[in-house]
């Protein structure tokens, strides 16, 4: 189990690439309640399924339906592949962690570890705020020039910027370790020097304190732009004689300005979801791990559970995302059925139509051939 106390620069406990030697006992007993472990390993290991399923089945479904890939799905699927990798390579570990109460999987996989979180959290962040400016740019400036080619280079981007995010404790600015009290090896909160200490600041302030903001930013100006247009077509009704064209997407008044509802609001507010998801969930982790960089972090006990409660809500964030495309985005949820294999599309005779239609989209009503030759 990897020791609390931590040395000092000058400190032999440190090897030649900076690892902290995690093999020293601990002198503050860690231990969270029975009640608390059983609860909590429940929970993850149902995220820990639903993250990997349904996540995969989106990466499947974008992969594999052409249609599917468009600018903004390929940005999805690429939030979805970022959730899947967390739910492989850092929930177990953390589940681990909660089971054995120390970390057991020593100090060099900490360091993968801690290397792997902090990248995959960048990464979904930036994709994030790379939606957020795309809705912007239409719904606000009215520039509609995100294209599939150049979502696959905002993709790239997102990439390398998670990785730029996350590898400096490689080369000795920061260190990634375990904290006693904590589920997930994190970068260096407790004894920071200043070369931790700014890192940790940076790191916060670069892969979420400035991305929230932008993303706040972008989301007020979209909600005041939709709001503005809405009061606009409110308030001034059509000509006295003159027709209303209604169509199924947008609504046509001669001499107004055309406004496509169905997608400023449909498509906006399933990201507007997305991003409350991440601020729900995320924002409290962020906050109580920039608190540490300043604070002492106290291993006691209802420290360590809230703790251990704000990670489990950033691993619900990856949970919950598939489901919220199914929920929100009806081809995705056709697409869901078209892969289903023919025993889970099976619906009970009883069922109403509406109830059918609603589990199988493509369902119609067939006319009973013998019914209808008898009415002839």
């Amino acid at each position: 189990m990897c020791s609390t106390l931590i040395p000092d620069e000058n400190s032999t406990n440190l090897t030649m690439n900076g690892y902290t030697n995690c093999s020293e006992s601990t002198a503050v007993p860690q231990s969270f309640s029975t009640i608390f472990i059983v609860v909590c390993g429940v929970i993850m290991v149902l995220m820990i399924a639903v993250s990997v399923m349904g996540n995969v089945i989106v990466c499947y479904i974008v992969y594999q339906k052409p249609a599917m890939r468009s600018a903004i799905n390929l940005l999805l699927a690429t939030l979805a592949m970022a959730d899947v990798l967390t739910a492989v390579c850092c929930m177990p570990f953390a589940l681990f962690t909660l089971i054995a109460q120390k970390w057991i999987l020593g100090s060099v996989f900490c360091h993968i570890n801690g290397l792997f979180y902090s990248f995959l959290v960048s990464e979904s962040t930036l994709v994030l705020v790379t939606i957020s400016i795309d809705r912007y740019l239409i719904i606000v400036r009215r520039k509609d020039t995100l294209t599939p080619q150049k979502a696959k280079v905002y993709i790239v981007a997102s990439w390398v910027g998670a990785v730029l995010f996350a590898v400096p404790p490689i080369f000795q600015w920061g260190q990634y370790m375990y904290t006693e009290g904590q589920l997930q090896c994190s970068i260096r909160l407790t004894k920071l020097n200043v070369r931790d200490k700014s890192y940790g600041i940076a790191y916060f302030s670069f892969a979420f304190i400035l991305p929230f903001a932008i993303m706040s930013y972008c989301y007020y100006c979209i909600l005041r732009t939709v709001r503005r247009n809405s009061q606009r077509v409110g308030n001034h009704p059509p000509a006295a004689g003159a027709p209303i064209r209604l169509t199924a997407t947008k609504i046509n008044r001669p001499g107004r300005m055309d406004i496509n509802y169905s997608f400023k609001t449909r498509a906006f507010t399933t990201i507007l979801i997305l991003f409350l998801l991440f601020v729900i969930c995320c924002l409290p982790y962020v906050t109580l791990q920039f608190y540490m960089i300043f604070f002492e972090f106290k291993a006691v006990t209802p420290m360590k559970e809230i703790s251990a409660v704000f990670l489990f809500l950033t691993y619900l964030n990856c949970t919950l995302k598939p489901v919220i495309y199914y929920w929100r985005i009806g081809k995705f949820r056709e697409a869901c059925f078209d892969i289903m294999p023919a025993w889970c599309l099976q619906i009970p005779k009883c069922l109403p139509g509406r109830a059918i239609r609603r589990i199988r989209p493509g369902e119609r009503y067939k006319v009973d051939r013998k019914v209808a030759v008898s009415s002839m």
